[in-house]
């Protein structure tokens, strides 16, 4: 078969191009360590590098996503820890302004810094992050949360969403809390129910130890202790209009028991005072710091004010106390879903290096390979190169001179 030497000098063209191309190829493996720089390298590992590369950056986005939700767990649970020192202090003054020994004056003067720390507790209500987002706003956060009327009672201005960040494939986690779960929504008295004083009583009598001693048998009614006489009482469930108790023996400060629930009853009370128990409501830490700079601004000049005024004092306490349990509750359940998040990224952790580590087997070269393929490949050029200076030179009239 005879050969036409353009044919031969196309072939031999062509295999210095793709002698060219494996070398340009290894070359660049060598030096970058990969192996797949085009799908053509090879298809199928292409397209799993590529699936790959794509669930790790979803994980890198995942995240993003805990760090986000973790640093705005931090900023409410440094807000939380700062409304109970707030709420802590209010404590302080309403024990030292229960002295019965303090003149009107005397309380005033302590209610001077009250209003200071309500005023404390307000401007943590409202606090930003970083972002400039209010932290307690739910959702709507360019909306400050809380505004106060000109009578005192603050109003939330916010939504009831918590935003929730993705921190893993088909898991979500809440970044915090609204300002009403937070704020508004303490349940006031001793969290199930709440005692108060008829508003016409004339004795010194007064409620202590509030408690639910059987909740099974606990029904959320309107109760109402009334003294028929000085020594005796009824019980009556205001509800559903029905004596439970009837001409009871008053013994100072002796338990009264009733629908699975106890009181006690102090002083002295005149016939006819009425003593109330009704089920508890929420009741914003504003609204218990106002009702306690009310208390405290009362001027008792009989018995029966000053028993008055302790009572509202102690009310306000117990309501201190559930806003501070309330505070302890939403710190615990923060402190729970930061913990959740440290899990979830050390598993995200795990999880990216045994993807890159799959990643890595497809796309990266093995340097040993490379180089031996650089090398013989790169002789080849050389070899093949020289022949094709030398055929290119061959000429008929070389054999005919």
């Amino acid at each position: 078969m005879r050969v036409s030497t353009s044919s031969e000098f196309s072939r031999s063209v062509n295999n210095l191009t793709n002698l060219r191309a494996s070398v340009d190829r290894y070359q660049q493996q060598v030096s970058t360590g990969k192996r797949l720089f085009a799908a053509a390298d090879d298809p199928v590992a292409s397209a799993q590098t590529l699936n790959l590369t794509e669930r790790l950056a979803t994980l890198s986005q995942y995240d993003r996503n805990a760090n986000l939700a973790n640093l705005r767990l931090s900023d409410q649970e440094s807000a939380m820890d700062s409304a109970a020192i707030s709420l802590q202090r209010v404590r302080e003054l309403v024990l030292q302004g229960r002295n019965a020994s303090l003149s009107a004056n005397d309380r005033k003067f302590i209610n001077a810094e009250i209003r200071q720390r309500l005023d404390e507790v307000t401007g943590i209500a409202n606090t930003r992050n970083a972002s400039g987002e209010y932290i307690f706003a739910g959702a709507a956060v360019t909306t400050k949360p809380f505004t106060v009327a000109a009578g005192g009672t603050v109003t939330y201005n916010g939504d009831q969403t918590v935003r929730e960040l993705p921190i893993a494939e088909g898991r979500t986690l809440a970044e915090g809390f609204t300002g009403s779960e937070a704020f508004m929504g303490i349940r006031n008295g001793n969290g199930t129910f709440v005692t108060a004083l008829g508003s016409t009583n004339a004795g010194t009598g007064r409620l202590i130890n509030d408690t639910v001693v059987s909740p099974t048998s606990y029904v959320a009614n309107n109760f109402r202790i009334v003294f028929t006489a000085a020594n005796t009482f009824d019980v009556i469930n205001d509800t559903t209009a029905t004596t439970v108790l009837s001409n009871q023996t008053y013994t100072d400060g002796a338990a009264i028991t009733f629908n699975g629930s106890s009181v006690a009853i102090t002083g002295t009370p005149a016939v006819g005072d009425t003593f109330l128990t009704s089920p508890s409501q929420n009741q914003s830490m504003f609204t218990t710091i106002n009702n306690l700079i009310t208390a405290m601004d009362t001027t008792a000049t009989t018995p029966a004010q000053s028993a008055v005024l302790g009572f509202n004092l102690d009310r306000g306490l117990a309501d201190i106390d559930q806003a501070l349990d309330k505070i302890s509750e939403l710190r615990a359940s923060i402190g729970g879903r930061q913990n959740t998040l440290d899990t979830q990224l050390q598993t995200n952790g795990e999880l990216s290096f045994q993807l890159t580590r799959a990643k890595s087997a497809l796309e990266d070269a093995d340097p040993v390979e490379a180089i031996s393929n650089l090398a013989r490949y790169s002789q080849a050029l050389e070899a093949a190169q020289q022949a094709f200076a030398k055929v290119q030179g061959l000429s008929l009239f070389n054999y005919i001179r």
